[in-house]
């Protein structure tokens, strides 16, 4: 096992590249933790991964030691292209569906292996003691949107609020359960 802190590899990783595949088998299934949290999509996390270290990679040499971990790094990457993902997910699926294009699943065996790296077990239960912890408004509004997938229009009219209101309503409430989930009581 390499002792080396993450930022050592990180910097090693500018002339020997064995350094950043340590880097790789330190983090890999941590990041895809991270991403299949956020999705809970399998191939999407996978995809976010190898992402984030193709992009850490290229950007190693601009790596600067300023007494941070190595891993935050790697995190501040991971974040950036889970927000790229979201925005670029909502374009494709909108054409994805204009167009009638079915999309090729993920194969089972890569899909079991990613949800035992996840421990998707535990992470509904997680999920669910989150959800109890709302209030009945803001389950009732998760519930519609997230779970219904019903448009907000709908979810302010069932809620008996405006389409603003329960747009905050269902963001407040999934950045509550997702701060309880990470960092569980």
């Amino acid at each position: 096992m390499d002792e080396r802190t993450d930022a050592d590899l990180l910097i090693a990783s500018r002339d020997d590249p064995g350094a950043f595949r340590i880097l790789y088998d330190r983090w890999a299934v941590k990041l895809t933790q991270y991403f299949y949290r956020r999705t809970l999509d399998a191939e999407a996390s996978a995809d976010l991964v190898a992402e984030t270290f193709a992009v850490a990679y290229l950007r190693r040499r601009r790596f600067r030691d300023v007494g941070a971990p190595g891993g935050a790094w790697l995190y501040g990457i991971a974040k950036r292209e889970l927000g790229r993902f979201r925005r670029k997910q909502g374009v494709e699926l909108r054409a994805v569906r204009r167009l009638g294009v079915a999309m090729p699943p993920i194969d089972d065996s890569s899909m079991r292996r990613i949800e035992e790296l996840v421990d998707l077990v535990q992470y509904r239960r997680e999920l669910q003691a989150a959800l109890g912890r709302l209030s009945a408004k803001e389950q009732e509004a998760v519930r519609l949107r997230v779970m219904e997938e019903r448009p907000y229009t709908e979810v302010a009219e069932r809620l008996g609020c405006s389409e603003g209101a329960a747009r905050v309503r269902v963001h407040r409430a999934l950045h509550r359960m997702a701060d309880w989930v990470e960092q569980p009581t």
